[in-house]
Formats: C-alpha cells, sequence, structure tokens
C-alpha cells in the first residue's frame, strides 16, 4: 500500500493507489465524486419573555422571536416561527439540531416539556420534560436530534405546560444545526 501527500495551500491531496480525497478550504472531496460544504446555523434569545400557555399539555410556539448568530451559512431565521432555523442552502440537508430552554413556571412540581416542530408539526422523537421543584425554580430542557430538512424548511423550538395553564416564563434558549453529511 502507498501513499501520496500533496500539500498546497488550502489543499491537501491524498492518493492511496486507487482512492483520492482532497481537502480545501471549499470542502472535502472524496471517491464518492461530490463536494461537501458544511452548513450551519444557531440563533438565540438571552432575555427573558412571557409564553402564554393556551392548553395544558399541548405543544405550542414560544411566539418569541430569537437572534441569528452572525455564525450561520445556510440558515436563516425562522419565517412561519421567528424563534426557528430555516434552511436556505437550496437543497436537502441531514442536519443536527440541539435546541434548549430554562424556564420557571408558578407553582411547584410543573412538568415543563421541549420539543422541536418542522414546519409547524411537533416532532414526537424529540420531546423532553423537566419539573420544577419548587415555585419559581428554574426547569432546565435540551434535546438533540438528526433531522432531513429541504430547502424553506424551519426547526422551531416548541414548549408545553403538562400540569396546568400557568404562564411559562422563559429566560433563555437556543437552536443549534450543524451538517451531518
Amino acid at each position: 500500500m502507498s501513499f501520496q501527500v500533496n500539500d498546497t495551500p488550502n489543499k491537501v491531496t491524498i492518493t492511496e493507489e486507487q482512492n483520492t480525497v482532497t481537502v480545501s478550504a471549499a470542502g472535502v472531496q472524496g471517491p464518492a465524486g461530490g463536494t461537501i460544504i458544511p452548513k450551519y446555523g444557531q440563533c438565540s434569545k438571552m432575555t427573558s419573555g412571557s409564553i402564554t400557555v393556551g392548553q395544558q399539555g399541548t405543544y405550542q410556539s414560544t411566539a418569541l422571536t430569537a437572534t441569528l448568530s452572525s455564525v450561520a451559512d445556510g440558515f436563516s431565521l425562522g419565517t412561519t416561527d421567528t424563534f426557528a432555523l430555516k434552511n436556505t442552502t437550496g437543497e436537502t440537508k441531514r442536519m443536527k439540531f440541539f435546541a434548549s430552554y430554562d424556564a420557571t413556571v408558578s407553582g411547584s412540581a410543573v412538568t415543563l416539556g421541549l420539543i422541536l416542530a418542522k414546519n409547524g408539526t411537533p416532532l414526537t422523537d424529540t420531546e423532553c420534560r423537566a419539573t420544577t421543584s419548587a415555585s419559581g425554580a428554574i426547569a432546565k430542557l435540551q434535546t438533540t436530534w438528526m433531522i432531513d430538512v429541504d430547502d424553506g424548511d424551519e426547526i422551531a423550538l416548541f414548549v408545553a405546560n403538562h400540569s396546568n395553564t400557568s404562564t411559562i416564563s422563559f429566560q433563555r434558549g437556543r437552536i443549534v444545526a450543524t451538517n451531518v453529511t
């Protein structure tokens, strides 16, 4: 087995008998032929807000507006839901999404929920729940899931109060998307 390495500015090419892999500033090229250009995005809201709960145990939009980070390529802030990331790459991407939020609610032993929603439809497999220990105690919720998103699809952070219809006092939250393939 023999390898040949060609190292030039912004590009490394490794040739092993029959396969060539090139890594450059533009992305990764391999034997399959395509170029993989990583896409990513993140948005957050680091100030408090109130979320009026419409119905106990039902996931809903936060109705809050996040701020898109300057560290984004191929994603914008959602247009249908302003606490969402929208795929603007022009193609279908498999992405890993991470979302979290911290919140309080009046009453003790109140169970809050977090779920990711694709184009307004909750994705059941992404649900997580946390129960407050005392009135005003901060619940911290987070979820991570790989999701295929078409161009224009939005992934939003949805919340629920599973114990009652008390207002959720949002403290801070975020959504991060990173390329999987």
